[in-house]
């Protein structure tokens, strides 16, 4: 199953998240069928493969997710993709809190540089293993891609 992060034309969906990053907010980003919101084509779904299409971070939010997975039986979840620290961390939470397995993919996530915005700012490299060594205690299972591989 996939994920991607869309809002609507009409911005009927956004609530607060046109206040967190000028291009949400100006629809520069993360507009429904507009060229960036794609899923890379080396991994895009094929036929019959399920799009959830979401709105905040977490993939279970709002969303048909839970009812898709349970109606397949599937009880753990392999989390990758972008951004660390947002949508991937805050499925990996909700999947935890909804009793699923999860195993997060420490190689096949990603994240940015953080600017300081009153915390202090982040390197990428920081932000992800904080997110990471977070999400260690009690929420998920943290993994390589190879070892993922290896256990299929």
């Amino acid at each position: 199953m996939y994920t991607t992060h869309v809002h609507g034309k009409d911005r009927g969906d956004m609530g607060l998240m046109s206040g967190f990053w000028p291009p949400i907010d100006s629809q520069e980003a993360l507009v429904d069928n507009t060229p960036g919101t794609e899923i890379y084509s080396d991994i895009a779904p094929q036929e019959g493969e399920l799009v959830i299409k979401k709105h905040r971070y977490s993939a279970f939010y709002n969303t048909d997710l839970e009812t898709q997975l349970r109606n397949r039986g599937i009880d753990t979840l392999i989390i990758t993709g972008t951004v660390t620290n947002m949508c991937c961390e805050s499925t990996a939470r909700d999947a935890q809190f909804r009793d699923y397995k999860t195993i997060f993919v420490s190689d096949a996530t990603g994240t940015m540089d953080h600017p300081d915005l009153g915390a202090g700012a982040m390197s990428a490299e920081d932000v992800q293993k904080a997110t990471l060594t977070s999400l260690s205690f009690c929420v998920a299972e943290i993994a390589s891609a190879d070892e993922v591989i290896e256990r299929l």
